[in-house]
């Protein structure tokens, strides 16, 4: 393909609007990519449509000029053609006049100079041209840039050949330097990590990455340095700045991963597993933030205006929240949850339908396990409004039973029974001292009624069920001990002797 087809892709993806000019000259890029593209197609005279000269330049002064500046813009320019403005008006923030507009600098050995475009009426239009400065600057610094020593050792068939615009001899370094580039890469980061701590746990050896994109850094110097050509080193440039972007994508991504595996065993060593849901979103958001962007500095990196582009992420993004409402109000719902820690995975919870184990809590909804082993799930948006008992966040739990001993027990053995039982509770290291209580409760319809208060000091409901069961078994050894019974729903009737009118005299006494 030739190269002039690309300058010319390149110049109006860059514009982005249709040029008037015939030359291209209606914005400061489109100018400069058209002088680019004149001078490497070897049309040097169509390239002086795009210079300002000084007065009294001849035709062919004018041709050896744009020849000059060509090669010293090959061999010196510094600066990214992507930020170049691509508007009529051209770049009014860089603090100079309007009708001007930096592109650049070329840089020698021994001195710089910048590359300015003006705009200047030509034709009854406005177009954009390299400045009388520019141009001046070409004759001053060309004699800084070239390789007459390393020229004069070589055949005269590799210099005086060109491909792609480039001596045979600059094209073939190029080509070498890339390996040797590569390797010095991989032996500069095989050091660096080698001096690395070791608590930072990185690896020993150079990652592909790291390679490629420090070895085409260097490979971009060399390059300049041979001489490769400005359009060329344009793409070199995008190539290396989306490279950097992956590069610094994938270094991000790793320092996400290492401290996703930090926070894991943290959560892991404190039971908090139920956090790591909010851990994986968090880690995905952060990724897709990430992504997003590089994606948006890559794109102002190539000369385009994001501004339309995060305008347009903000109403796409008001738009998916009125749409999914309902999700988002799910997904904070479970946010809150998890954050708080009100509920966790291994949970009882009681409802006001019954009891729920917790099983999972995710972004959309949390699952619980019944006691009829059926699964029952409650979107988070729902379950944050409700009113939950959390069972399993107990530190201890009750232990109160009001029991019944039959009448016919006198003062001095119920005191003995309530001693006993007090005693019980007390020896029973079990059970909290704390709010513990024996205490004769009323003169019930049928009993003399005992209340036990206590805390069992355990969060676990079956180990409770165990250490009630034997408090219970004591409190009946106890009450048999006193001689005395539960007792159980009875009454008594009294029925007095009296007459008869039928049958005489009968007295009846019955107990039921």
């Amino acid at each position: 393909m030739r190269i002039w087809i690309a300058i010319f892709v390149l110049s109006g993806l860059a514009s982005g609007q249709t040029t008037l000019d015939r030359l291209g000259r209606t914005t400061p890029k489109s100018s400069f990519m058209g002088f680019l593209q004149s001078t490497h197609e070897g049309n040097f005279v169509k390239a002086t449509n795009y210079l300002q000269y000084a007065p009294g330049v001849s035709e062919k002064e004018k041709v050896e000029l744009a020849r000059q500046l060509h090669f010293v813009l090959d061999r010196g320019f510094v600066g990214n053609l992507d930020s170049v403005s691509s508007k009529p008006e051209g770049n009014g923030d860089d603090g100079i006049s309007p009708d001007r507009d930096t592109v650049g600098a070329v840089v020698g050995a021994e001195q710089s100079s910048p590359v300015v475009m003006i705009r200047v009426a030509e034709s009854g239009q406005q177009v954009w041209i390299l400045s009388r400065e520019s141009v001046a600057m070409a004759p001053q610094m060309f004699s800084e840039f070239g390789f007459p020593a390393v020229e004069r050792l070589l055949p005269r068939v590799l210099i005086d050949h060109h491909f792609l615009s480039m001596p045979i001899w600059v094209l073939l370094s190029i080509l070498i330097a890339l390996p040797l580039a590569m390797g010095l890469a991989w032996g500069v980061l095989w050091i660096l990590v080698r001096w690395l701590p070791a608590r930072w746990e990185v690896s020993r050896s150079p990652k592909l990455p790291a390679v490629l994109f420090v070895g085409l850094i260097l490979h971009n110097m060399a390059s300049r340095v041979l001489g490769l050509p400005l359009v060329y080193r344009v793409w070199y440039t995008r190539v290396l700045i989306v490279l950097w972007l992956m590069l610094w994508v994938w270094v991000i991504f790793n320092v996400i991963g290492y401290a996703d595996r930090r926070v894991k065993e943290y959560l892991t060593r404190n039971n908090l597993s139920s956090t790591r849901s909010i851990l994986q979103l968090g880690r995905r958001l952060v990724q897709l933030l990430v992504l997003m962007g590089a994606v948006l500095i890559g794109l102002k990196s190539f000369g385009y205006d994001i501004t339309a582009a995060l305008a347009g992420l903000g109403i796409g993004g008001i738009a998916i929240a009125f749409a999914a409402q309902k999700t988002l109000e799910n997904v904070f719902g479970g946010l809150s949850l998890l954050s708080d820690q009100s509920i966790r995975v291994g949970d009882s919870c009681q409802f006001p339908t019954g009891v729920a184990t917790v099983e999972d809590i995710g972004l959309r909804a949390t699952r619980f396990r019944t006691v009829q082993r059926s699964v029952l799930y409650i979107p988070n948006g729902q379950l944050a409004t409700m009113n939950i008992e959390n069972l399993g966040q107990r530190d201890r739990i009750l232990f109160k039973h009001v029991i019944g001993v039959k009448y016919g027990m006198e003062s001095g053995g119920m005191r003995g029974l309530l001693d006993e039982l007090r005693v019980l509770l007390e020896k029973d290291d079990r059970v909290s001292a704390e709010g513990r209580r024996v205490q004769f409760l009323k003169f019930g319809t049928y009993s003399l009624d005992i209340e036990l208060f206590a805390y069992v000091l355990t969060s676990d409901y079956a180990e409770f069920l165990k250490i009630q069961e034997e408090l219970l078994l004591g409190v009946m050894e106890i009450v048999k001990k006193h001689d005395s019974d539960f007792a159980f729903p009875s009454q008594t009737l009294y029925v007095e002797k009296g007459r008869l009118e039928m049958g005489g005299e009968n007295s009846l006494e019955r107990e039921a």
